[in-house]
């Protein structure tokens, strides 16, 4: 599996909380929803189709934990929400027990996203891969 880097970040630096005023107050952030007054049809688009490149969405603990809070919960038909709520998910954590979020795999260190790279005839499937 490749992995590619996709994330939300303003011209200086800032990538916590982009969706909404209370998505991520950790450390007295205050500042919450920055992003979604910027996106257009034009982006929506753009950002569906990179998740439309994607085999699976590799998170760390806390943002699985938000997304894993908030996306099961969408019912609003949108270009996303079928595509994030089936897509195998991937989080590193050496303190999460199991994930909520299914289809989710937790890998316990950085040798489990190796592991996801590896092709596949070198141990029969990647992780959430048919054989």
């Amino acid at each position: 599996m490749k992995i590619t880097l996709t994330q939300f970040v303003s011209l200086d630096g800032v990538s916590q909380g982009p969706g909404s005023a209370d998505e991520d107050t950790s450390d007295g952030f205050g500042r919450g929803g920055w992003f979604v007054p910027f996106m257009d049809a034009a982006f929506v688009r753009t950002a569906s189709e990179w998740l439309d490149h994607a085999d699976g969405l590799l998170f760390g603990r806390r943002t699985y934990e938000a997304f894993a809070r908030d996306w099961p919960r969408i019912t609003e038909p949108d270009p996303f929400t079928v595509r994030m709520n089936s897509l195998p998910k991937y989080v590193v954590s050496s303190t999460l027990a199991e994930g909520t979020w299914a289809p989710t795999t937790v890998l316990r260190d950085v040798e489990g996203v190796r592991r996801l790279r590896e092709p596949v005839a070198e141990h029969g499937a990647a992780p959430g891969r048919a054989r």
